[in-house]
């Protein structure tokens, strides 16, 4: 299985998707949504913190981002991830910076702390962290939230959920009532800075 990067310099190149159900990449339409709203994400940072096949964080990246780390625990899936990085990586020679960590993604955020805080504000305003993990995995989302909280962090945070598995909206608006969500089907991403 593949898909495709939606827009910018690196348009059309082709990601690989593990077959099975490793991972449940983000789907074309929600991902078209939000990006269709944020053409150009120059000047941001941007930290996929639950990658998977990389596909948010590289289409931030072709789309722009100055920089774009990827985390991913599963070394299976790590490897193609790898693998979409470098295809990526070899489509133009103008793309931002690229990192791909193998690690958990709340022992990443706990670390990221020191660096998030050592950050210019201008700095520290322009980080997006993505936060997307299997949806059932509820503790993920909550634990990433509170770490967030206790650095007063003050870029944008993306969440992924579902309403079926997942984090639900409604208590999503409860702690960002600031906030704007694009939906496809039950599944959505919302944005809150």
């Amino acid at each position: 299985m593949s898909i495709k990067i939606l827009g910018g310099l690196a348009k059309g190149q082709t990601l690989l998707v593990p077959k099975g159900d490793l991972i449940r990449p983000t789907s074309v339409m929600l991902r078209r949504k939000i990006f269709d709203a944020r053409q150009d994400m120059s000047g941001y940072s941007f930290f996929d913190i639950c990658a998977g096949s990389g596909a948010v964080g590289l289409e931030a990246l072709s789309r722009g981002a100055d920089e774009v780390t990827l985390v991913e625990t599963n070394s299976k899936v790590f490897s193609l991830t790898k693998t979409n990085v470098k295809t990526i990586q070899n489509s133009s020679a103008d793309l931002g910076n690229i990192q791909l960590q193998k690690g958990d993604a709340i022992k990443w955020l706990s670390k990221f702390q020191s660096t998030y805080m050592a950050m210019s504000e201008i700095e520290k305003e322009s980080v997006i962290i993505f936060i997307d993990p299997p949806y059932e995995q509820h503790e993920i989302y909550k634990s990433a939230l509170n770490i967030l909280n206790e650095i007063n962090f003050c870029g944008e945070i993306w969440i992924e959920s579902d309403e079926q598995k997942g984090i639900k909206k409604s208590y999503l608006q409860e702690l960002f009532p600031d906030k704007k969500i694009y939906s496809q089907g039950t599944s959505f991403i919302l944005i809150v800075r």
